[in-house]
Parts: C-alpha cells; structure tokens; sequence
C-alpha cells in the first residue's frame, strides 16, 4: 500500500505538450481508484472514536428534542460533520 500512496511520477499537459517529470513524494493523486477505500478506513475510525467518547461523556451530541437520538456525526460521501454542544468541553 505504501508504494501505491508514496510513489510515482506525474506530467501536466501544457498547450498539448507533457511537461517533464515530477516525483510524488506523498498522498494520492486525483482519481486514484485506492482513494475510496482508503476514506472509508479513515471515517470508520472516526465513527468509532466518536462513539467512544459518548460512551465515556467526552462529547455531548446535538439533541433536536423529544426523545430522540443525540446527534454527534453525519458523513455522506465525501463529507463529514460533527455536530454537538457549544461548550467548552465539546471544544
């Protein structure tokens, strides 16, 4: 996995023509079929921190009334909210 995040070469085309060689010393490029899955590892590791500190009264999620769920996180596709109190604890 290291060699498909770390390493490569990339040219931009400029009026048709490629420029020359630059190395990629990090992250992935724009449209690399690895970058999904790597986003799914990364918030489902959130999601679970998340959880934890709930769990533990580390963060209070938003309440929208009644007796409904707490609110703490949303993610859909490529974004990701987290939502609780304003206080400082939260912070």
């Amino acid at each position: 996995m290291e060699g498909c995040v770390c390493g490569g070469t990339l040219s931009a085309l400029v009026n048709g023509s490629p420029t020359a060689e630059v190395s990629i010393g990090r992250g992935l490029k724009q449209g690399d079929p690895l970058a999904p899955s790597l986003f799914l590892i990364v918030v489902e590791g959130l999601r679970l921190l998340m959880t934890r500190a709930l769990d533990l009264n580390l963060f209070t999620g938003l309440n929208l009334g009644g007796e409904g769920p707490r609110i703490s996180l949303l993610q859909f596709t490529d974004d990701t909210l987290i939502i609780g109190e304003a206080t400082r604890q939260n912070l």
